[in-house]
C-alpha cells in the first residue's frame, strides 16, 4: 500500500492546544471521539502531530487512542484530528497561565462534545466529580473568555461539518 497524508507546519509548533481525535471503524462507520490537549501540567509540550502520533504508539502511558480502542485494531479505523491551538508553550514554573487555560479549555471542550454530540462515543468523557470551593470555581469562570469560547466553538463546528459531509 501507498498512502499519503498532509502536515500542515503549524501543527509542528510547540503551542497549547486542545483537540478531537475521531475515530470512525470500518467498515460499520461506527464513530469514537477523544479529547485532549497539549502541554498540560508535567514538564514540557508537544506539538499536536507529535501529541497525534502518539495516541497510536506501542508505549501505554502515550498511546490514550490505542488504550481505548481495546481489543480493536487501530488500523480498522480511519481517524480524524481536529485542533485548536491557545498561544505558545511557556515552561510552568515561569508562568502558569497557559496550563491553567489549557486544562479549563479541555473540560469546557469535553463537555460542548458530550452536548453537541450526545449520540456519539465519547471515550474520555469529563464528568467534574471533584467538588471545587467558590473560588475555584470563578477561576475557572474568569478563564472561559468569550474569545476563548468562540474558538472552542469553532472546533466543534469544523468536527460537526466534516461527520455531516463524511456521512453522505
Amino acid at each position: 500500500m501507498i498512502g499519503h497524508f498532509h502536515i500542515p507546519g503549524d501543527a509542528t509548533r510547540r503551542e497549547y492546544a486542545v483537540y478531537v481525535l475521531v475515530a470512525r471503524e470500518r467498515p460499520s462507520g461506527n464513530i469514537s471521539m477523544y479529547v485532549g490537549k497539549t502541554g498540560d501540567n508535567r514538564e514540557g509540550c508537544n506539538p499536536v502531530i507529535s501529541r497525534a502520533g502518539n495516541h497510536f504508539s506501542f508505549n501505554k502511558v502515550h498511546s490514550q487512542m490505542r488504550n481505548h480502542l481495546g481489543m480493536a485494531k487501530p488500523e480498522d479505523f480511519d481517524f480524524d484530528y481536529f485542533y485548536a491551538t491557545f498561544g505558545c508553550y511557556t515552561h510552568p514554573e515561569q508562568d502558569r497561565t497557559g496550563v491553567d487555560v489549557i486544562n479549563e479549555m479541555e473540560r469546557q471542550l469535553n463537555l460542548m462534545v458530550q452536548e453537541v454530540f450526545p449520540d456519539l462515543k465519547l471515550l474520555n468523557p469529563y464528568e467534574g466529580r471533584t467538588p471545587l470551593r467558590k473560588w475555584q470555581r470563578d477561576e475557572r469562570e474568569a478563564i472561559v473568555t468569550e474569545q476563548r469560547r468562540g474558538v472552542l466553538s469553532e472546533l466543534i463546528q469544523q468536527v460537526r461539518s466534516f461527520l455531516g459531509a463524511s456521512s453522505k
